[in-house]
């Protein structure tokens, strides 16, 4: 049987509408969301939310495929790879922007902070705002956050540390220059040895200690292998939340705002839990058999500042850099 010519455009049509309904008018776009941390612990919830609130602020249009742990490589790797747009979103410490910036690695030496406070209103400040501008511009990362908390660092160790000589030719774990470079000032002897490797160092007795965030001493099992607890409180950290400005650029400016706000109340969910669980984890490590050693700490900030000129000669403007953020209040 022949189809008149009207019969085939009616057909024709329908065929059309029929595929238009069957396929969304906007397919969801994915991003891949790399960090560092475990998924039970405080950042690894938070992201966790981060990619849910997109989800549901976006209306579906914007999923975010979360990869915890180091699946997707090393801090610096995941870094370089944020900046060239082989990955979309990353949170990490801001000691891993220092490998872009030089600003960050003064950022990160001992006891350039007073408190979780301190460093707050440094990062959220004009210091802050002028870092994420720089960072934007130089190398390609939009900052949506610098001050998802993490807990303040310490050294878990073979042996206390209370005094400054104690702390002489001690042969400290750290993972990033920052500290390497300001115990070394200070007379220790740090070693720079990866996460993975830190619990036989110790066990062996390759290093005397390891400086790592409570949480960390915990869920690496270091304390199995560090009798002391030693409450030195040099490093006061946040993380970073950043987008590859490319993608940023790219989005509707109705989806930026909804990342920028669940970036922002991620941030809060992960500073709330960081908070209430510091106090669990020094619980859980009693428990485990850690002896907390109070550690002199204002002599430890006093001979760290004596030589900070010294210190901050590593990275240009490291000094100025260093004065403003004492100077913040």
């Amino acid at each position: 049987m022949r189809m008149n010519r009207r019969t085939i455009t009616i057909t024709c049509m329908f065929l059309t509408l029929a595929i238009l309904w069957a396929v969304p008018a906007s397919a969801a776009r994915t991003l891949k969301y790399g960090h560092n941390t475990k998924e039970n612990q405080p950042t690894g919830k938070a992201a966790l939310l981060f990619a849910d609130l997109v989800q549901k602020k976006t209306n579906g249009e914007i999923v975010v495929q979360v990869f915890p742990n180091n699946q997707l490589g090393n801090n610096k790797q995941m870094a370089d790879n944020l900046r060239m747009g082989a990955l979309d979103l990353s949170t990490m410490g801001l000691a891993a922007l220092a490998y872009l910036n030089d600003a960050y690695m003064m950022m990160q030496v001992p006891y350039v902070f007073r408190s979780q406070e301190h460093i707050h209103k440094v990062v959220n400040g004009e210091i802050g705002q002028q870092l994420k501008a720089d960072f934007a511009q130089k190398n390609g990362i939009v900052l949506l956050a610098q001050d998802w908390d993490r807990m303040p660092r310490h050294i878990a160790g073979r042996k206390p540390i209370r005094t400054l000589e104690d702390f002489k030719g001690y042969k400290v774990r750290a993972g990033v220059l920052p500290p390497i470079v300001g115990f070394k000032a200070i007379g220790a002897s740090p070693v720079d040895i990866p996460l993975n490797e830190m619990y036989l160092a110790l066990q062996q007795g390759v290093v005397d200690g390891a400086e790592l965030p409570t949480d960390y001493i915990y869920e690496y099992s270091i304390f199995e292998v560090s009798k002391y607890f030693n409450k030195t409180s040099h490093t006061f950290g946040t993380q970073f939340l950043g987008i590859n400005k490319r993608v940023w650029d790219s989005l509707k400016p109705e989806h930026q705002r909804a990342i920028q706000e669940a970036a922002d109340e991620a941030g809060r969910f992960n500073n709330k839990l960081d908070a209430e669980l510091q106090d669990d984890y020094i619980e859980k490590l009693r428990k485990g058999g850690m002896e907390f050693v109070d550690t002199d700490v204002e002599a430890f900030r006093k001979a760290t500042f004596e030589k900070i000129n010294e210190i901050s000669k590593n990275w240009e403007g490291g000094a100025k850099l260093f004065e403003r953020i004492q100077a913040t209040e």
